[in-house]
């Protein structure tokens, strides 16, 4: 076998690392379109449970068919059997009924940009469980994002989001919060499509049983409201794959820092598709929010896990 020397080497890996992060960035891109085709799907009248229970169902037999395509397990690691249904039962489909209910309060750019406070709140919490002190720059990084979120609440203007919408958003950023710590403690061993996939279903069963012990639940009527529920399951799919590919390409670090292009994706595909307005007072609040994020993510050190990933 012919001999790969250093230069070789070092271009190879240049090239996966370059891939990687595209595979993230089109992941957030999925990500945004997601948010998108809800919007969509919420100005036809479809409740958001009903929307979302569709949409986890529809992603979870999709991440089946990849993961059998791909040879992959399709059950958990035995003792995360029950952890990542119910990760999605209990939190995912939680968090996204929030975000989705947020939507119904504010525009979709709004709406995401506060929801992406949750990368600092992940560092404060895992702080607050033992897992070391913040950094300097970690301090630096939340009272950016907080900045960020009072210039965001307090400039509406073409980018309205009321009150409601603000805590809805906020709520499911710290539901969010819970889910990535609680998945990090319980699911260490199982390939990370195979829990996309139990999360997916969790959350699917759930917001279904959700929906029916609530009432006014129903299924999409005609391919006008159809197409928009499946192209989020789809999407949704699609993003888990990207995301779980480049991750394994460029870190989990690198990941988080990549990842937090996302709601500036949102607040293009909404200027294009949704006619959406960015005013000056939300764009800054966006700039300090997603610097407060990836600043947290700079100073956050890899866990034995992130470290163990190529």
């Amino acid at each position: 076998m012919a001999e790969v020397h250093p230069p070789e080497r070092a271009a190879r890996g240049t090239r996966e690392e370059t891939i990687g992060a595209l595979l993230v960035g089109t992941a957030s891109l999925l990500f945004g379109s997601v948010v998108i085709l809800g919007k969509l799907t919420l100005r036809r009248g479809l409740p958001v449970t009903s929307m979302l229970a569709i949409r986890y169902a529809a992603a979870a037999m999709v991440l089946a068919l990849a993961l059998a395509a791909l040879r992959r397990p399709l059950m958990p690691a035995l003792g995360e059997r029950v952890a990542a249904p119910a990760l999605g039962m209990c939190l995912y489909a939680v968090e996204s009924a929030l975000f989705f209910s947020a939507l119904g309060h504010g525009t979709a750019a709004a709406v995401t940009l506060l929801f992406f406070t949750y990368p600092v709140l992940v560092t404060v919490v895992s702080w607050a469980l033992g897992q070391g002190r913040p950094a300097r720059l970690t301090i630096l990084a939340l009272a950016s994002a907080v900045s960020g979120v009072g210039l965001v609440a307090g400039t509406g203007g073409g980018l309205a989001i009321q009150t409601a919408g603000v805590l809805f958003a906020l709520a499911s950023a710290g539901v969010y919060t819970s889910y990535l710590i609680g998945a990090d403690l319980v699911l260490r061993k199982t390939n990370p499509m195979t829990s996309a996939m139990w999360v997916s279903a969790g959350a699917a069963v759930g917001l279904t049983v959700y929906t029916s012990l609530l009432g006014g639940g129903r299924l999409p009527s005609g391919w006008t409201e159809w197409w928009p529920v499946l192209g989020m399951g789809a999407a949704t799919a699609g993003a888990f794959v990207c995301l779980m590919t480049g991750l394994q390409r460029i870190g989990a670090v690198r990941t988080s820092i990549v990842a937090s292009t996302e709601p500036l994706s949102t607040s293009l595909l909404a200027l294009v598709f949704l006619g959406e307005s960015v005013s000056l007072g939300t764009a800054l609040g966006g700039v300090l929010i997603l610097a407060g994020a990836i600043a947290a993510s700079l100073a956050r050190e890899a866990t034995v896990q992130e470290q163990q990933i190529p």
